[in-house]
C-alpha cells in the first residue's frame, strides 16, 4: 500500500454506477453539497477490495477531505492486519451537532446513497451513533448485507453474511462498541504476557468513556487488572485501589461524559491531562487524536509499559518513537483498535455464524496479531504491523 492516498476531488452528484471499481488502490472524495438544506458531505475510499470498503461516517466541524483520508487509510490497515481483504473508507458530514440534526442525516443518507448501493458499507464514528446509521440505512432503502451479498456474487466470491442478521442487530453497541472495547483488552492482555507483565498486578488508566472505553475497562477489570483513573473532557478521576465502575457508568452521559455530582463513591479529581502522568502499567487511550505528544510523553510515569491505542491517531508519531527509545510498548491503533473493522469485515466474509461467535473471533485474531507484532523483529511495531496488512492485499 502507498505510504500517503492520493486524493483526487470528485465533484458531488456523480456515482460510480452499480459497483465500485475494482481496481482502485487510491484516495477518491465524493464532495456532495446540498445549499438548501446546508448539508456538505464527503466520502473518501482508500482502497477497494472484493468490491467492498468499509468506514464510519464522521459529524464533525473539523471534518476535512485530508482527514477523512488518514482515517480511510486506517481503515484498510485495520481489515489487512486481520487478514480480510475489505478496503478501507471514510465519510463524514462538516458541521456541528445541534437542531434539525435528523434533517441533516436524512439528507446525508440521500446523497451518498449510490456509493452505499455501489459497495460502501458505513459505520458510526465520531459524531455518530449505530442508531443513526441504521436510520440513514432505512432512509436510503438500503440494505448492507444484500449488497455484500451482490458485490460477491459480482466478483466470483460467496460471502454468506448470517442469514438472520437484522439491520439494526449490526448497528447495535454490543456490536461495535462493546466489540471494539473488549478487542482493545484483548490486544492489551497479550502485549502484557508478551511482556512480561500479570494484568492482576497492572494498575490501568483510560483516557475516554464512551462506549470503547467502557468496555475496555470492564474487559480489563474481569481480566484482573485494577483501573486506577478514568479521564473524559472535564479532568481525570482516579482511585489507586480501583475505581467502582458501575458508580462512573451510571453518571455518564451517551457522550462518555461523567457527572462528577452523581458519584456515590469517593474519588481523586485531577486535571484532564494528568490520565497519562499517573503511576500505572497500562495507558489506554480512548478519546482522541494526539492525546500524547512528544512533549507528554516526557511526563508519563517510569511505571508505565505499555500504551494501547484503543482511538485513531492518540500517540503522535514523534511520541511513539520517543516511548519505545525508553522501553514502553505502544500496541499500534489499527491493531488494538480493530475490534469494530472486524465486526463488519467478518460478518461480511462469512466467518462468523452469529453476533456471539463474532466477538470470540474478533479477540483472538486481534490477541494473535499483537503478540507478533509486539514480539520483536525488524522494524518497529507499527511497521510490522503494517507489513501484515500489505501482505493481505497483496494475496487479494
Amino acid at each position: 500500500m502507498p505510504e500517503t492516498p492520493q486524493v483526487a476531488r470528485f465533484e458531488g452528484g456523480g456515482t460510480w454506477g452499480s459497483r465500485l471499481p475494482r481496481a482502485l488502490n487510491a484516495g477518491l472524495v465524493a464532495d456532495l453539497v446540498d445549499e438548501s438544506v446546508g448539508v456538505r458531505a464527503l466520502l473518501v475510499v482508500d482502497r477497494v477490495a472484493g468490491g467492498l470498503c468499509m468506514g464510519g461516517l464522521r459529524f464533525s466541524p473539523t471534518v476535512s477531505a485530508a482527514q477523512l483520508a488518514r482515517l480511510a487509510r486506517l481503515m484498510s490497515l485495520k481489515f489487512g492486519v486481520l487478514g480480510l481483504p475489505v478496503g478501507g473508507a471514510k465519510a463524514g458530514i462538516a458541521g456541528s451537532r445541534g437542531p434539525g440534526d435528523e434533517a441533516v442525516l436524512r439528507r446525508a443518507a440521500e446523497l451518498l446513497e449510490p456509493y452505499l448501493r455501489g459497495g460502501y458499507l458505513m459505520g458510526e464514528d465520531l459524531g455518530t451513533s449505530g442508531a443513526e446509521i441504521a436510520a440513514m440505512y432505512e432512509h436510503a432503502g438500503v440494505d448492507p448485507m444484500a449488497v455484500v451479498r451482490s458485490c460477491g456474487r459480482a466478483g466470483g466470491a460467496a460471502p454468506a453474511p448470517p442469514a438472520e442478521l437484522r439491520l439494526g442487530d449490526l448497528f447495535a453497541d454490543s456490536v461495535a462498541g462493546s466489540v471494539a472495547g473488549t478487542s482493545v483488552a484483548a490486544a492489551a492482555a497479550a502485549a502484557a504476557d508478551v511482556a512480561g507483565l500479570r494484568l492482576e498486578r497492572c494498575l490501568v488508566a483510560v483516557q475516554g468513556f464512551g462506549s470503547v472505553g467502557l468496555a475496555a475497562a470492564r474487559r480489563l477489570q474481569e481480566l484482573g487488572a485494577t483501573i486506577a483513573a478514568v479521564a473524559d473532557v472535564d479532568g481525570t478521576i482516579c482511585a489507586p485501589g480501583g475505581l467502582w465502575l458501575d458508580d462512573l457508568e451510571r453518571a455518564r452521559d451517551a457522550r462518555g461524559r461523567i457527572d462528577r455530582t452523581r458519584l456515590s463513591r469517593r474519588a481523586t479529581l485531577l486535571p484532564a491531562g494528568d490520565w497519562c502522568r499517573l503511576p500505572v502499567e497500562v495507558l489506554v487511550p480512548a478519546a482522541v487524536e494526539d492525546a500524547i505528544t512528544a512533549d507528554s510523553a516526557v511526563w508519563l510515569h517510569r511505571r508505565v509499559r505499555l500504551v494501547v491505542e484503543a482511538a485513531n491517531g492518540p500517540v503522535t508519531g514523534e511520541a511513539e518513537a520517543a516511548l519505545e527509545r525508553r522501553g514502553v510498548t505502544v500496541v499500534p491503533d489499527f491493531v488494538a483498535g480493530a475490534g469494530s473493522a472486524g465486526v463488519f469485515g467478518l460478518l461480511a466474509a462469512g466467518r462468523a455464524s452469529n453476533l456471539a461467535e463474532v466477538t470470540g473471533e474478533c479477540e483472538r485474531l486481534i490477541a494473535d496479531v499483537t503478540r507478533r507484532v509486539v514480539a520483536g523483529g525488524p522494524g518497529t511495531a507499527r511497521e510490522r504491523a503494517t507489513a501484515i496488512a500489505a501482505a493481505t492485499f497483496r494475496a487479494e
